[in-house]
């Protein structure tokens, strides 16, 4: 039998031999990717007999609604591994349309969700580079489950994905509104055409100013 261990912190999952783990005792490991302490609980003799089992360590409390929300591996194809990924949350298949070729032209392997649902689940197995959401899906972006579920990442965790607000209210590159939504940019839906242009400066832009965080984050061990 095998165990699941999933980190709360970057959401990395490992696979450890049952035999491994010690039944009678609390065991505290750290993750070797970001450091984060995993508290593996002993296993109840109902739990002895499953294949598998997962655990998490610690994290900040969250809104219930966000934990509530889980995801279906079944549902998340072995290619995505390794692939620069982008998630697009939405309903609107012509908008997907009009985005997902000049996304494939920079390198993205575009992965659409119209459910929200099924969207946090997604972010919480896979680290997606690029989260593009489509402005009035699900209702207010400040009461969205996707926003919800983003705020309460880590930092480090948080820094590594960029979000994108697709808007047909918003005008593009409005820096003060796209702070106030939590985004890291706003695109007009109406300059589309200029999404790769537009989207490629934002990024780049951030990567200069995030630089000497991530340094310090790989400095400290904690990246």
């Amino acid at each position: 039998m095998k165990l699941e261990i999933v980190c709360s912190g970057c959401n990395s999952r490992f696979v450890v031999p049952d035999e491994k783990i010690p039944k009678d005792r609390v065991v505290r490991i750290k993750c070797p990717k970001c450091g984060e302490k995993i508290v593996l609980e002993p296993k109840t003799s109902e739990e002895d007999q499953q294949n598998s089992a997962s655990v998490s360590a610690p994290s900040p409390e969250k809104p219930p609604e966000v934990e509530d929300y889980g995801y279906s591996e079944d549902e998340l194809p072995e290619t995505y591994e390794g692939a620069r990924l982008a998630l697009f949350v939405g309903d609107d298949n012509e908008l997907l349309s009009q985005i997902s070729r000049p996304l494939e032209d920079m390198g993205y392997k575009v992965v659409p969700s119209s459910d929200l649902r099924a969207a946090v689940g997604k972010m919480r197995l896979h680290q997606f580079d690029l989260i593009i959401l489509q402005e009035g899906f699900g209702g207010d972006i400040k009461e969205s489950i996707v926003m919800k579920y983003i705020n309460h990442l880590p930092m480090a965790i948080r820094r590594k994905s960029f979000v994108l607000l697709l808007s047909k209210t918003y005008r593009s590159v409005d820096q003060m509104m796209a702070f106030a939504l939590s985004v890291n940019l706003i695109i007009n839906v109406n300059d589309i055409a200029k999404l790769s242009e537009i989207l490629d400066n934002a990024i780049k832009k951030q990567e200069i100013f995030y630089k000497p965080f991530i340094d310090i984050m790989k400095e400290t061990g904690r990246l």
